[in-house]
């Protein structure tokens, strides 16, 4: 029997013992209902081992394990790591410049966009608010910067 048999099989032994001791107490409470889990959980331990499943958990521990006891004292692999953590911090950095570039490379409905990247005001939008004016009389209602660009937004797309 392997060395990793002999840890494991008393350990399932163990939990099946406790699973059983469960299932015994909602017996005696007339729990119909936990029994039946209690019966399911206290196999499982068994099954898992008998299927090479609680093996292959183990050598994933083992190897987890003596992974990490490998990066405390290798420099290379602190390396691969900080590497690793950098490539994560550009790619989000990365990210957030497109996004960000997205939104502000398009021009405003109304603005024209210079040489510069600078957006002005078109000339054909500044002469109609010059021929129009306001009408004598009445004062211009107040405009909210935040609904003209809503309202620019859906004559854009067609919607008034």
């Amino acid at each position: 029997m392997p060395a990793v048999d002999t840890v494991l099989l008393p350990l399932c032994v163990g939990l099946f013992l406790l699973g059983v001791i469960a299932t015994g107490v909602a017996w005696r409470r007339h729990n119909k209902g936990r029994v039946i889990q209690g019966v399911a959980l206290a196999l499982a331990p068994i099954a898992l081992f008998f299927s090479g499943l609680l093996r292959l958990v183990w050598n994933g521990a083992v190897a987890v394990i003596n992974w990490a006891g490998a990066v405390i004292f290798s420099p290379a692999v602190w390396f691969g790591l900080s590497l690793l953590g950098l490539c994560i911090v550009l790619w989000v950095v990365g990210g957030l410049v497109s996004r960000r570039g997205a939104g502000g490379s398009k021009a405003e409905p109304g603005k024209a966009v210079t040489a510069g990247g600078l957006q002005t005001p078109k000339a054909s939008a500044t002469r109609a608010v010059a021929k129009t004016g306001p009408a004598k009389g009445r004062q211009p209602a107040p405009i909210d910067e935040e609904m003209a660009e809503i309202e620019a937004l859906l004559k854009s797309r067609g919607i008034e």
